[in-house]
């Protein structure tokens, strides 16, 4: 009997290494973006020999159908920010080791040394690097320790990596500007858009519902941000200070934010008190990420008045909403925006009020919503998944 040939067991393709330890059960920002990315992701990374291990916090949780996947979760919470990157700067490197590529979701890398042959960081805007440069013209509410470690482990990482991906143009003009980095190393992929989740739905009875469960009135404009000078809540507040309550455009607005930034919270409190307007603002703090949806669509209109993005998703979300928005003019948000919606400048009280009174014109509302679903029609968390995996698989 002829003796057959041996033939070789497949060899893993790539060994992948992802730290997504941001990705916690109610997040926003970065968690958001890792809750709806990695999904896709992994689904497109499901091939032969691919093995993946996803490095999360204790309460991350994702779901996959991809058996190549280990997750790895930390034993730390995620919002011990501290204690979780002082294990990150120990393990990752451990775990990268032999590591065709290592991806972080986290815009950061350890301070130690990685060991995986391809690094790839996502990195959403240099905002902390720009405001330790100019703080006047970059405010934000960093405390010093944050600003040391996020500074230098987002310049480590910009400088180290491979590749870097960022969500726009604008983001990437600043880090090839600002930080030197060359424009060939930096790819745009943008952000996407949960359609399941983001759609509009016209039911009176629900939107009466969620208006009944947050004690709003019939009709008020939706503001979601945390307690940070950069999303610019100011900006209302300044423009509702000279505006007369007779005006048929002046009407609540609820504010959707986390009230642990106390000493924030408090001088926002503080200046609302001093216009005499505290009934116009109405402040729900933490919302269920389910809930935002169903706000969206109760909403006459969306405020994002942001001194700085680096995308501006919440754009994308109200208008899939059918949710006419009113947005700054600054950074990232035009280039997500595009033409519908009503583009102000975020340090001129003025323009907010000339916007608020044109987007309760009836033709100025249809005009931005027929524009709004438009926009968004180009934007996926499948293609942006898509792009991502052919960056990571096609890496050497």
């Amino acid at each position: 009997m002829p003796r057959q040939e041996q033939i070789p067991l497949p060899r893993p393709l790539k060994k992948i290494v992802i730290l997504s330890s941001g990705l916690g059960p109610n997040t926003r920002g970065i968690g958001q973006y890792e809750r709806y990315l990695l999904p896709p992701l992994l689904r497109k990374l499901n091939v032969p020999g691919c093995r993946i291990f996803v490095v999360l916090s204790k309460e991350g949780r994702v779901s996959t159908e991809n058996e190549r996947v280990r997750f790895i979760r930390l034993p730390i919470h995620r919002g011990r920010t501290f204690q979780r990157i002082f294990l990150e700067q120990f393990y990752l490197p451990y775990l990268s080791g032999g590591a065709d590529v290592f991806l972080s979701l986290e815009s950061v890398f350890p301070l130690t040394p990685l060991l995986a042959k391809t690094k790839i960081v996502v990195v959403h805007d240099i905002h902390v690097i720009r405001h330790t440069l100019q703080p006047e013209k970059y405010p934000e509410d960093y405390s010093t320790q944050y600003k040391i470690w996020a500074n230098r482990a987002t310049r480590k990482a910009l400088r180290k990596a491979s590749a870097v991906v960022t969500d726009a143009e604008f983001t990437k003009r600043e880090i090839c500007d600002v930080l030197r980095i060359p424009q060939d190393k930096v790819s745009v992929i943008p952000c996407g858009l949960d359609r399941e989740r983001f759609y509009p739905l016209p039911d009176s009875c629900l939107l009466a519902e969620i208006r009944r469960r947050y004690q709003l009135p019939e009709s008020f404009y939706l503001f979601i941000g945390p307690y940070s000078r950069k999303k610019n809540l100011r900006l209302i507040i300044e423009a509702y200070a000279s505006l007369s309550r007779d005006l048929e455009y002046v009407r609540p607005v609820a504010v959707v934010g986390d009230t642990r930034k106390s000493e924030l919270y408090q001088d926002t409190l503080e200046l609302i008190r001093r216009t005499g307007r505290e009934d116009l603002f109405l402040f729900l703090g933490l919302v269920p990420d389910d809930d935002i949806p169903a706000l969206y669509r109760a909403a006459r209109a969306f405020l994002y008045p942001s001194l700085y993005e680096g995308f501006g998703l919440p754009v994308l979300e109200a208008m899939a909403c059918g949710t006419p928005v009113i947005a700054s003019n600054q950074s990232s948000i035009p280039e997500v925006a595009g033409e519908a919606a009503l583009l102000i400048d975020p340090y001129d009280p003025e323009t907010l009020k000339k916007a608020l009174e044109k987007i309760n014109v009836r033709e100025v509302r249809e005009s931005l919503i027929e524009k709004g679903y438009r926009q968004t029609k180009s934007f996926s968390w499948e293609k942006t998944a898509g792009a991502m995996a052919d960056l990571i698989l096609g890496s050497k």
